[in-house]
């Protein structure tokens, strides 16, 4: 059983990543992040998730552009 992949549910990316959930429904309707539909919801692999994470952290880190 330890060869299974680690999932989150909805509500856990949300937590994780600290975004709504309307925006990880978002992000999978999309394509910009894997998912499975379940008969309790969709899930995402824990590792797509932590990329996630990370590429937003440095998204976050820059200055956004100037509006004139």
């Amino acid at each position: 059983m330890d060869d299974f992949p680690e999932v989150m549910g909805m509500l856990d990316v949300s937590d994780y990543l600290g975004v709504s959930r309307q925006y990880i429904d978002r992000l999978a309707r999309t394509k910009k992040l894997r998912y499975q539909k379940t008969s309790a919801g969709l899930i995402f692999l824990k590792a797509d998730i932590a990329l996630l994470k990370k590429s937003k952290r440095k998204i976050r880190g820059s200055k956004p552009p100037s509006r004139k």
